[in-house]
């Protein structure tokens, strides 16, 4: 009987050995296979974090080209980086919460596919006018570094012009004369005789000169600059006033002109010394001529 009893014991204690050893067992399965769907879960929540990193990247990429999407860029931006600060803060993740996510992103996708589809274009776009008018402004800067070469051109040829079309005397010639008794004018050396000084000059042809009236002033003056037998006054180049001892008016027709002057002089006033004979047409001065008297 004894023998029974100590029997149905061992029997007893090999069935909780076996029990507890497939306890144990499956214990261990368990534990590992809720290891790998852990692992795996943490895998996919990586993944999913990658992806959305790159998405930001993505549209970073996008704001920076400056198109008239870029509101709109920005605002899917902010959407991607809340998602992926929400995903990393997670600390249980389940496969239903993933299954989530993985929907949202799904959406993102298929609006940035839009999105990034009419920002190329308007980038596309840009990127042709930004060419347009490169070109144009190249255009226009070699137009207007033409326009100024012929702006220059054209100035120094009218500055030519004007110079070439100057009107020019030559063979210029003051001869003192006295009066006889008689009312003839005879030549003299001598200043104390002198009652009239003849100056003698040819204006030049010029060929492209305007033609038209033209005022030749005569002034003669002394050793001392005073001007002789002074007539009235006339405007320089200058600007400023100087008086003449004769006015002629002739009418140039760009043929060469004799011209004779005659000024009267009083002989009491006539000084030995040199006396200069300036000539000016319009308000120009053009040459001289001196004699020098005894």
């Amino acid at each position: 009987m004894e023998e029974n009893k100590k029997s149905n014991t061992n029997l007893i204690i090999i069935a909780l050995a076996v029990l507890l050893l497939v306890a144990l067992a499956y214990t261990f399965y368990t534990s590992s296979e809720h290891k790998k769907l852990t692992d795996a879960i943490e895998v996919e929540k990586l993944e999913i974090e990658q992806n959305l990193d790159s998405m930001i990247v993505r549209y970073e990429d996008a704001i920076a080209e400056k198109t008239s999407m870029s509101g709109e860029l920005i605002i899917e931006r902010d959407r991607i980086i809340a998602l992926r600060d929400s995903i990393k803060d997670l600390k249980v993740v389940n496969y239903s919460m993933l299954r989530r996510y993985k929907g949202e992103i799904s959406k993102l996708e298929e609006s940035n596919k839009k999105l990034f589809l009419l920002n190329e274009s308007l980038t596309s776009s840009n990127q042709l006018l930004t060419s347009n008018l490169d070109s144009a402004k190249v255009v226009i800067t070699r137009q207007i570094a033409k326009n100024d070469t012929l702006t220059t051109q054209n100035l120094t040829l009218a500055q030519k012009v004007a110079i070439g079309s100057e009107l020019k005397i030559s063979s210029a010639k003051v001869i003192a004369m006295k009066e006889r008794n008689n009312g003839k004018l005879v030549e003299t050396s001598r200043a104390n005789n002198t009652d009239a000084l003849r100056i003698n000059m040819t204006i030049v042809k010029n060929e492209i000169a305007e033609q038209g009236d033209r005022q030749v002033y005569i002034q003669v003056v002394d050793a001392q600059g005073k001007t002789m037998s002074p007539k009235g006054e006339f405007t320089l180049n200058d600007n400023t006033q100087a008086s003449y001892s004769d006015l002629s008016m002739v009418n140039y027709l760009n043929e060469a002109i004799d011209l004779i002057s005659l000024i009267e002089v009083n002989r009491d006033l006539m000084k030995t010394g040199v006396y200069t004979v300036n000539i000016y047409i319009e308000n120009k001065f053009v040459g001289a001529t001196k004699i020098s008297l005894k």
